[in-house]
């Protein structure tokens, strides 16, 4: 289903720009908004271009390991930061996941944590989640500082069994904002494999070739018992069928 939520598994190291080179979380397609081009939905402008790329456990403080009173990481042994030391700047994360059950609810859930710093504007920290083009934008009134913020979005899985995932950061102040994601899961129900693949017709195998002239063969209707009788006469077989049943001798 969903893959990599937890940010573990590993990434691909996306080409640089200038000396920065961003890593891609394998699962996850990571872009960013170019310097002078709008901030997703907003008028401001992107003015630089942050720094995408995982923390792993050891590359942490205790404190801040899993577990840790200030924990980074909530599951696994990596977590994704997203940030600029100075810069206005927007980053997606998407996925699309496949083989949901249409119809079927289902439910996201994207832990993220902002470090905010000195900032009092609400708006200057926003963090969006989407699924298939439902969502909305959470602001600083909802993300506090330095506190985990888990952002859900329900949605009714379509037809196409589909769900196209967007995670949004933005940063629309050219001031410094680190970003934290980690954990993101979706509760959802999937197709069963088994019960959409057709059931081949049953099988019955040809009755035996006899083996000698003292050998007779005798097929049924899957579900009739057949009851023979022994004779006295050697050329004889005597097989009782029910009442009204077709007899053909070949």
């Amino acid at each position: 289903m969903l893959k990599n939520g937890t940010f573990s598994e590993g990434w691909t190291d996306l080409p640089p720009v200038g000396n920065l080179i961003n890593q891609q979380p394998k699962g996850w397609t990571v872009r960013w908004v170019e310097p002078g081009e709008p901030l997703f939905d907003s008028p401001d402008k992107a003015t630089g271009v942050p720094e995408c790329v995982h923390k792993l456990a050891d590359q942490l403080p205790p404190n801040e390991q899993k577990g840790g009173k200030d924990a980074l990481i909530l599951a696994g042994n990596a977590v994704y930061k997203i940030f600029h030391f100075g810069g206005a700047f927007g980053v997606e994360l998407s996925q699309t996941v496949t083989g949901l059950k249409p119809g079927s609810k289902a439910t996201l859930t994207v832990p993220v944590l902002a470090v905010r710093y000195n900032e009092t504007d609400p708006f200057g920290t926003e963090i969006g989640v989407w699924v298939n083009g439902e969502g909305r934008w959470a602001n600083g009134e909802e993300i506090k500082n330095r506190e985990w913020f888990r952002h859900k979005v329900e949605f009714t899985v379509p037809d196409d069994g589909a769900a196209h995932i967007q995670i949004r950061f933005k940063n629309k102040w050219p001031a410094r904002k680190d970003y934290f994601i980690d954990a993101v899961t979706l509760a959802a129900e999937e197709v069963d494999e088994d019960a959409t693949q057709p059931k081949p017709p049953p099988t019955t195998s040809p009755p035996p070739t006899p083996t000698d002239k003292n050998s007779v063969t005798v097929s049924a209707p899957e579900g009739m018992t057949v009851i023979t009788a022994v004779s006295d006469n050697p050329d004889l077989v005597i097989v009782v069928v029910p009442q009204g049943t077709k007899v053909e001798i070949n």
